[in-house]
């Protein structure tokens, strides 16, 4: 058996080796033209591309023409709403918008940089959550875009921007965590608006007019008689707001009670008390916390301001000639 399978074996052997020669030597004896000579194709040269044109340089990052002229043609749209683009241009306007612009753009810059060397990073999905919050307050996605492009924006220059506010929140949030308050200066925030913390008596109006003493007699004859009052509902009034030359008189007059007649400077009036609201004031100690948080709010974002004017000084910006030509 180990034989035949040797003999097998050897067969197929020279069955392929004389294939192999007999396709050999076709091959060999073959004739086949001439092959041309191989030319070498002279190829076009690809233009170099052609290079950005920059409106700024801040340290090591640009900013593009074609960005600068984007929001500076939204900016003129909107200016132009109000005024002609010659008066604009004669009145300084536009001198300013293209300063103001390129100063905005210029800061966002710093700002971006300044926060990568705080070490704060930005999630995307934190900026996409935002796009989606915007979009919600619009009644369609292409009213949306629609605004984008009449401020000169794409969806790329929101997320941009949005990434720049979630930045400057951050910086702000880091002042916010070495900054005090102290108790005296929530003292005086309280006291210098207290109005914000006392809440004065008011009055739910209701009133009848005449700019006719003889019409207005009628109408309080009429109310003495038992008719009911027919007036126009004005509201919550505080002391001193009703349309008359003194309404002291009104805020001693109960619930449902009716006044005599008043005189104002567009006519004559009479009053029915529908409710109350009492004067109420909320003490210090109860608002105490929230003034802390207000404050140190404050307080960071002015140190921030302060902060980022300074990296602004420390920078090395280069702008194009052909803008500061025209500043």
């Amino acid at each position: 058996m180990k034989n035949k399978l040797i003999m097998v074996l050897s067969m197929l052997l020279i069955v392929l080796l004389s294939s192999i020669s007999f396709a050999a030597a076709k091959t060999t004896t073959k004739k086949t033209a001439p092959r041309p000579a191989a030319t070498t194709a002279k190829k076009t040269p690809a233009p170099a591309p052609k290079p950005i044109e920059w409106a700024a340089r801040v340290n090591s990052d640009t900013i593009s023409m074609d960005l600068y002229n984007k929001r500076l043609e939204a900016a003129i749209k909107d200016i132009t709403k109000e005024i002609s683009i010659e008066a604009a241009e004669e009145k300084g306007i536009l001198k300013a918008a293209r300063k103001a612009i390129l100063e905005q753009m210029i800061e966002a810059v710093i700002l971006m940089q300044w926060g990568e060397r705080e070490g704060i990073e930005i999630k995307e999905a934190s900026i996409k959550a935002r796009i989606q919050e915007l979009k919600k307050s619009f009644p369609t996605p292409s009213e949306f875009h629609r605004s984008l492009a009449e401020q000169g924006m794409t969806v790329k220059d929101l997320e941009w921007d949005i990434k720049k506010q979630l930045v400057t929140d951050k910086l702000i949030s880091m002042r916010e965590k070495v900054l005090a308050v102290t108790d005296e200066e929530m003292k005086i925030f309280y006291d210098k608006n207290i109005d914000l913390y006392v809440q004065r008596e008011k009055l739910h109006l209701k009133q009848m007019y005449a700019q006719d003493k003889k019409d207005i007699d009628a109408a309080r004859s009429k109310l003495d008689k038992g008719e009911p009052f027919s007036g126009e509902d004005i509201g919550l009034v505080e002391k001193g707001q009703a349309p008359v030359y003194d309404d002291s008189s009104l805020f001693p007059l109960k619930t449902g009670n009716t006044s005599e007649i008043l005189s104002g400077e567009a006519g004559y009036y009479i009053f029915k008390v529908e409710g109350r609201t009492p004067a109420r004031e909320t003490k210090f100690k109860d608002v105490k916390d929230n003034i802390r948080k207000f404050l140190l709010k404050e307080k960071a974002r002015t140190q921030f301001l302060k902060d980022i004017q300074e990296e602004k000084a420390n920078a090395k910006i280069t702008l194009n000639e052909k803008l500061e030509k025209l500043f």
